[in-house]
């Protein structure tokens, strides 16, 4: 992993873990998300881990081995949260995590088998948790796959037994004309976390989202 610190940024900051997506790195990620501008203007510490599977560097959201609470990657990366939080005397109560694509696939694994580490999530072209078969990253991508709310939240009830503490508020993002993630992940995905959270799937509201210009959205 990678740590950024904005400088001057006092003890008891909080922070945002930020994956990356495939044929991305870390560094690549840092580089041209945004996020460095945000830090420093809110004063909060970043977290890059890194994937490194060949050939593409994606994150196994999709491997069974890779995916349960205790194995894996998301082991791993809740021992970088574990460890940035004590060695940079970071606010544990207050950590983000957010990602895209596969990175965003990824953040849904984390707040499904690691709820306890994070305040807030934001799954940006994501999938669901649990949404395809092990070892296959199609049925989903191009999907899509549909459940039911309650059978989609028993997927992320599942991932932690027995856990009753609180859960991390999701933001979902997708945009409507992706060609890699099928947009129908973004419904699903809200269909999973509103049932996890106890909301309801319709709307209070609803508004335009603005269009952001091509060159300040990264590739995956």
């Amino acid at each position: 992993m990678w740590v950024y610190r904005p400088d001057g940024l006092p003890a008891g900051s909080p922070a945002v873990v930020a994956l990356h997506g495939c044929t991305q790195s870390a560094d690549a990620y840092y580089t041209n998300s945004g996020w460095r501008k945000f830090a420093d203007l809110y004063g909060f510490a970043l977290i890059f881990p890194e994937a490194t599977t060949p050939p593409s560097n994606c994150f196994q959201w999709f491997q069974e081995g890779d995916i349960g609470r205790g194995q894996g990657e998301a082991l791993s990366i809740a021992q970088m949260v574990s460890y940035a939080t004590t060695t940079y005397q970071l606010d544990p109560d207050r950590i983000s995590i957010t990602g895209l694509s596969a990175g965003g696939a990824m953040t849904a694994v984390m707040v499904a088998a690691y709820p306890e580490l994070f305040d807030a999530a934001s799954i940006v072209a994501g999938l669901p948790y649990r949404c395809s078969p092990p070892a296959s990253t199609s049925t989903c991508m191009n999907g899509p796959v549909t459940k039911t709310p309650k059978d989609w939240g028993a997927l992320v009830r599942g991932a932690y037994p027995g856990y009753t503490g609180p859960r991390p508020r999701v933001s979902i993002w997708h945009g409507q004309a992706d060609y890699v993630v099928n947009k129908a992940n973004g419904v699903e995905l809200r269909d999973q976390f509103t049932d996890v959270l106890g909301l309801s799937q319709t709307p209070a509201s609803t508004a335009p989202a603005g269009r952001h210009h091509d060159g300040d959205v990264p590739r995956r």
